[in-house]
Order: C-alpha cells, then structure tokens, then sequence
C-alpha cells in the first residue's frame, strides 16, 4: 500500500475543486490538525508500537495529500527514529513505515533515502519473517524497481534476474515468471519484447497463471500502440472473465514533458511497481507496459533535448548539469473510465507551481485504455497525483544539494487511499 488510509471526506473535500479553495485548505488544515492531535495523544499514553505507526502513517498521508511533502518527511522521519527498533516485534507495521518514508522521498527526489528505505522494507521483513517469501519477493520487485529509478536499466535486470534465479530455487516458479515479465517489459530494448512475452503468455503452466495475464495485458497494450484496436479490444475481452473488480490500465499513449525525451511511456510501469495488489496470491496488478527512459515512475526521463521543458515550466537554461527548480510542482487528476474501458471528463482539480510540463501527461491520459469498470463500480472514478520532480545531487558548491537535469514523473494513486476507507 501507499500509505496508510486517510478519511474520505479531506479526498472529497480537498480535490473537489479545480483549484485551491479556501473551504479546500480550511477542510485539509482541520483534518491535518486532528491527525497530529491524534498522534499526540497516541504517544502520550505510550500507545504500541503498531498504533503509532497507524497515526504517523495517517497524519503523513494527509500531509501528503495536502501537498505539505516535507511537512509528511518531517512525520515519517520521526515514527522510524521511535519505531525501527522494533522491527522484529511489528516487522509488517515497520516495513509499511519504511515504504512510505521512500516514496516520499522519491517525490521529493532524496533519492539516497529512497534507496535506503525500499532497502530497509525488504531487510525487515526478512529478519521479522524470515518464512513470508511472498512477501520478501515483493519488498524485492519494489528493490528492482527502485534500482531502476536510483541506478539504471542493467542494475535493474540484474536484481530482476537474482529474483528470478532465487524463486527457481525456492521452487516458487510464479514469483520467478512474474519477475522475468516485468523485467522484459521494462528493461529491455522494446524490439526484443515481443517474443519473450508471448512465451510466458502462452504458457500453459497453472502455476504462473499471474505473470500470464499480466503478459496478456501486455500484448493488448502493443496492439494498441500499434493502432490494432480490434486486436487490442479482443485480447481485453478475455480477460473479462476473470472477473477483475478494479481496472486495470492496459495502455496509455506516449508522451512527453513539452517536445522533451522522446519515449516516455512509462506509466504503466510506475503503476505497477507502486500498487498493492498481492499478485503472488494469483490477482491481477496492473498491466506491465514497457518504458525505455527509465522505469519505476522515471516518466521524464533523460534531460530535455529541446532548449526547455515547457513554455511555462522548469528550464534548464543551457547546461545538462544546471540543476531543475521542480521544488513543490504537483497536479492532481480526475477522470472517469467508461463501461468500454475508455477515459472520459479528464479534469485537473488541483496543482501546485508550473504546470507546463503536465499538458502532455493530462492528453495521454485522455487516451487510456482500462479493462472495463464493473457496471456502477465506484472505481470507474479514478483520481492520481503526479509530482514533478529528479533527484538530488552534489551541486558544484560541496556544501550545497541541487535537483538533477534528469526530471521525472512520480504518482500515486488517491483512488486507493479513497477506497481504503
């Protein structure tokens, strides 16, 4: 999961309006409030370690939510200092602790925190529950995954490959083909993908029944990129039959952040790595699509080929090391998928700094593909956050951090936070 639960009403509240409503900040600001009033009186009456980190998470994600990112840093800092000792005793409270601490940090670029943290979930588990191996393998697709942020595409097959290798060894032959699917889908050139997910699409072996829809997704989303759409429609109408209750994103044009780094498909992928769908208890995450500029929520890229990213955005000003000003830069979004699978009523609801870099995102998202909504399912109404953002590096003063040239896209989904309550 993102992070824990936050009441539906500062969801519905906060991202109501198209803009920054002062009825929108009063809601937040109370409902801020209360989560730290909780979380006061919780430690206060020296509360277990388990339900301090249930009010660190909600008031962190509704700081989140907020769009007060340090503000949610601050919070989760503070419940690891208290709590990370206690590991053994709550490893599963603990390692919920740690991912949602990277994935603000990835938001914010701290990309040595993020790398920490996704580490620290995947170390927990295993000393707490040294025989939970599906939920080991988990915590190290989300290593993979955030390797491929932090380090690269080769460092990123390489752990999928460890992955796979060891789930062999485990005898654990779906967590293996699973690894292998996103490590093809995601790190490898795209004109060697085909075939290799064809093969685990046909397969015929009971046991890798997830990575086979996940491969099937796949090959519906390559048909659509190729303009097959009655192809793309047929191979999403088997999967109907599987009876899928949430949607799931089959494809989503390419886009790029204002005539900057050319293939920049890779939603999908961030999706993916960031869902919370067990898909070693045989469901269905969200269809793996292919990313050739970075995966795990590198939706941005390689730095701007073009003079700057948007007319109205962040500009690198003539040198590939100038670092980006992409401090506070996040939209909201909106829309609806429809009982075909298509996305209607794209809407911003709300936004933080320069939005420049957004309008290509918001028209991919206008031509998504989903697997059908299940007739009046509350989850045909999608909302998502997407924060500008690149990691943070040595500026030429030794004493002084700046943001990379090397911007990103990082998402999560508010639909899920909505639907936790």
């Amino acid at each position: 999961m993102l992070i824990a639960s936050v009441l539906a009403i500062l969801l519905s509240s906060a991202l109501a309006s198209a803009s920054t409503s002062p009825s929108s900040i009063v809601v937040t600001g109370r409902a801020i409030g209360d989560k730290q009033a909780a979380l006061a009186a919780c430690l206060a009456r020296r509360c277990p370690t388990n339900e301090d980190i249930d009010a660190s998470l909600a008031l962190a994600e509704t700081q989140l939510v907020a769009g007060k990112y340090r503000e949610a840093r601050v919070t989760l800092l503070a419940a690891l200092s208290r709590d990370k000792k206690e590991a053994m005793a709550y490893p599963i409270p603990v390692s919920d602790l740690y991912r949602a601490n990277g994935r603000v940090a990835a938001h914010l670029g701290i990309d040595d925190d993020y790398y920490r943290s996704t580490w620290g979930i995947y170390n927990t588990l295993k000393k707490g529950l040294p025989n939970a191996k599906d939920l080991q393998y988990s915590a190290m697709m989300e290593v993979a995954e955030m390797m491929a942020t932090t380090r690269g595409h080769d460092t990123a097959r390489e752990y999928y490959r460890s992955i796979a290798y060891h789930a062999r060894q485990d005898g654990r032959p779906d967590i293996a083909a699973l690894a292998e699917l996103r490590m093809i889908l995601r790190h490898w050139p795209a004109y060697a993908r085909e075939k290799a997910i064809h093969d685990i699409a046909d397969s015929n072996d009971p046991k890798t029944r997830a990575a086979q829809l996940e491969a099937r997704l796949a090959l519906a989303r390559m048909a659509f990129e190729k303009h097959d759409v009655a192809k793309g429609d047929a191979i999403v109408g088997e999967l109907a039959r599987y009876d899928i209750k949430k949607p799931i994103l089959v494809y989503a044009p390419r886009w790029d952040i204002e005539r900057g780094p050319a293939n920049a498909d890779a939603f999908a992928a961030m999706a993916d790595s960031r869902d919370t769908v067990n898909v070693f208890e045989g469901k269905v995450g969200p269809a793996g699509q292919a990313t050739d500029s970075g995966g795990g929520g590198n939706v941005g890229g390689k730095p701007s080929e073009g003079p700057h990213l948007s007319p109205n955005g962040p500009q690198p000003m003539g040198t590939l090391r100038m670092g980006l000003n992409v401090e506070d830069m996040w939209i909201d979004v909106g829309f609806h998928i429809t009982p075909e699978g298509k996305v209607s009523n794209v809407q911003l609801l709300r936004s933080h700094g320069d939005t420049g870099w957004a309008r290509p995102l918001l028209s991919s998202i206008a031509g998504r593909r989903y697997t059908p909504p299940r007739p009046d399912s509350q989850l045909a109404y999608r909302t998502e956050r997407y924060t500008y953002t690149s990691g943070l590096e040595q500026g030429t003063d030794s004493h002084h951090e700046q943001h990379s040239p090397n911007a990103r896209v990082e998402y999560f989904d508010l639909s899920d936070i909505a639907a936790a309550n």
